[in-house]
């Protein structure tokens, strides 16, 4: 007989994914074990592979939801209609917003990528990759004689990200500067220099 999932199950599977993100974001993935899991979301081991039939499958869960979130809202702003500057700033906001929302999330997978099975790894890789394509092309549009040099077009598009990307390492929302602001000062100086 096939097992009926219950009405609220991917509710409670989200708040699963957010209390074991938190929890592996500090500890670590290689430090947090099942049962630390389950306890940080107030549920039994069982419970948990219910849901997650391994502790990879629960990281694999929490890095692809957000990877994937990330890059949709890419695609969706550079299908805009709008000149590509604004595209630029709007992604940047969006990118610097939901990397704030979802910092847990966005700290697995700087730190413990490498702890999912190759083909796991590969798929969240490709993503990257895709983005980063993406943003290639948004800075050649943007300006296309600093994107002559085609060997130097991924490491622009690399150094946007790592602008980024490493900013959450110890950037607080709670802070003086909100992620807007943040975004904004990233985007200006990305595009016109700091001096």
């Amino acid at each position: 007989m096939t097992r009926v999932r219950a009405d609220d199950y991917e509710d409670k599977k989200q708040v699963i994914l957010e209390k074991a993100a938190a929890l592996i974001a500090q500890k670590g993935f290689d430090v947090a074990t099942m049962l630390d899991l389950a306890q940080a979301c107030g549920t039994s081991k069982s419970h948990l592979y219910h849901y997650f039939p391994s502790k990879e499958d629960l990281l694999y869960a929490i890095v692809h939801e957000y990877i994937t979130q990330q890059a949709e809202d890419l695609a969706r702003i550079l299908a805009l209609p709008l000149p590509a500057a604004e595209r630029f700033h709007q992604f940047i906001e969006s990118f610097m917003q939901g990397a704030a929302r979802s910092r847990h999330e966005h700290i697995i997978l700087m730190n413990d990528l490498k702890f999912l099975p190759k083909a796991q790894r590969e798929q969240i890789r490709k993503l990257e990759v895709e983005m980063t394509e993406q943003m290639e092309r948004l800075l050649l549009e943007i300006n296309p004689k600093r994107m002559e040099d085609k060997r130097m077009r991924k490491p622009y598009a690399l150094l946007l990200f790592g602008m980024m990307i490493w900013t959450f390492s110890w950037y607080r929302r709670s802070g003086p500067v909100s992620p807007r602001e943040l975004a904004r000062q990233i985007a200006d100086i990305f595009a016109n220099g700091f001096a």
